[in-house]
């Protein structure tokens, strides 16, 4: 079984996952080189000019063909349609494939049974509230969690690859099924969209009313509103791919906003100890997670 460094990696897709991912692998050597297939031409040679890529290929069949390791790092709603179109032209003795699908129950039951053992579920937790190549960074992965998850007769060799190109983007691996990752997912990051969404909805109706909105608008709003400048599509996917558990919170939600608004003042300011309490948590457990996993 190769290594990573010894992989020639093809990439289908270079907006901002997909473009970093290939820059990291390029600019840090490890591997032996990176394909890179897009379905904008001048991107493609963008990446190539810029060396997030070391071969542009003009094709999605094309890249298949020269990777031992396939990443899909193009919209949810295409990895399907693009996983089909690619698929006889990938070679015998290619060794695995990984999606950057952000949700991994829906995706992965369909992309499983076209890749069968060699497909495995990878989901760098990293971004932007900006998309495409042209916000690509290859440091973006640095110190972020990479979930990753197997599905039914994933190949243990498929998993040892994740956990080694996890590490070559900077990141730390962690194992997951796909129902646990939707679920925690939806929490920290699908719902959380929809949230800065509506918000920005409500501004936006109020300024109608309140023209002077705007010129308050100041680091609450941007902070709370930040992942609703996202591109649309992805927000889109994301909550039509993990619906149930994205509905799920919504409920939870309303519950947690009626018990806030209930609340007697004395009451109201536990209940807002008690949130920053729970924030605070949150992120000292991963940080504690994190030098755990240096020792």
């Amino acid at each position: 079984m190769k290594k990573l460094k010894e992989c020639t990696v093809s990439v289908f897709g270079l907006g901002l996952l997909g473009a970093s991912l290939a820059w990291k692998l390029t600019s840090g050597g490890s591997v032996q080189g990176v394909a890179g297939w897009s379905r904008t031409r001048e991107t493609v040679q963008r990446a190539l000019d810029t060396g997030i890529i070391t071969h542009a290929c003009d094709s999605a069949e094309e890249c298949a063909a020269l990777g031992d390791i396939l990443i899909l790092a193009v919209p949810i709603r295409s990895m399907e349609e693009t996983s089909l179109s690619i698929a006889g032209a990938v070679r015998q003795d290619a060794l695995a494939v990984f999606d950057l699908a952000s949700t991994k129950t829906e995706v992965g039951r369909s992309l499983s049974s076209i890749w069968g053992p060699r497909y495995a579920g990878f989901h760098p937790m990293a971004g932007k509230e900006k998309g495409g190549i042209g916000n690509a960074d290859p440091e973006l992965f640095l110190g972020s969690i990479c979930a990753i998850v197997p599905f039914p007769g994933t190949s243990p060799s498929v998993l040892t690859l994740a956990e080694e190109l996890a590490s070559a983007l900077g990141g730390r691996s962690l194992r997951t099924d796909p129902a646990e990752h939707d679920a925690v997912t939806a929490c920290i990051s699908h719902f959380p969209v929809l949230v800065a969404a509506s918000l920005s909805l409500l501004a936006g109706k109020e300024r109608e009313i309140h023209p002077l909105l705007p010129l308050l608008a100041a680091g609450g709003f941007r902070d709370t509103t930040r992942v609703a400048g996202g591109p649309a599509w992805l927000g889109a996917d994301m909550a039509s791919t993990n619906g149930v558990q994205v509905r799920r919170l919504a409920e939870e939600f309303k519950n947690v906003l009626d018990e806030l608004l209930s609340a007697s003042p004395e009451d109201l300011e536990i209940l807002l100890a008690k949130a920053s309490e729970c924030r605070e948590s949150i992120l000292a457990a991963k940080e504690a997670w994190r030098k755990e996993e240096r020792q």
